[in-house]
């Protein structure tokens, strides 16, 4: 359950939601929403999801533990990919929340008049750019959050992924 996961990482939470509203509030971020291409940011995006995956992953030491022959068990390989498969259910669910965060505060918070003359490239006042706007702030803040996210108990990140609540 990725909501379920994301209560038990508050460190990353906080870490991540710092980053962003450092980075919000910063005009050389509107210049990137501004002039960056989509498709950048989508593959950034995807990166970021992967990478912030793959740094919680590390973090909680998912190591994978030999059989007596020296191979890897079946029971350890199926045990790594729900975990992966967990952990990144929950960076996209992340991703998702720190996305709509960041279009609500542009749309809702940030002045109308700033939007046109802050960014020294172009105005950023269509909807497109709060969109590539908050996937980069989105992503970032995920990568950011993910380093913060080694901080969280690893007992507590166990429990969720791997114990079932009916036992």
């Amino acid at each position: 359950n990725p909501f379920e996961l994301l209560r038990q990482l508050p460190t990353m939470i906080a870490a991540a939601l710092s980053v962003i509203i450092v980075l919000f509030f910063s005009s050389e971020i509107w210049d990137v929403a501004s002039t960056v291409e989509l498709g950048q940011l989508i593959i950034f995006s995807l990166i970021a999801l992967g990478g912030a995956t793959m740094v919680l992953y590390r973090a909680f030491a998912f190591a994978a533990i030999l059989t007596r022959r020296k191979r890897i068990a079946e029971s350890i390989v199926v045990t790594t990919a729900s975990a992966l498969l967990s952990l990144l259910a929950t960076m996209v669910v992340l991703y998702g929340v720190f996305f709509a965060v960041t279009y609500a505060s542009t749309v809702i918070i940030f002045p109308r008049r700033l939007m046109s003359t802050w960014p020294t490239v172009d105005p950023a006042v269509r909807v497109i750019d709060h969109i590539k706007l908050s996937m980069f702030v989105a992503a970032v803040g995920l990568l950011a959050g993910s380093l913060g996210g080694r901080a969280d108990s690893t007992q507590l990140v166990r429990y969720v992924l791997f114990l079932d609540e009916e036992t």
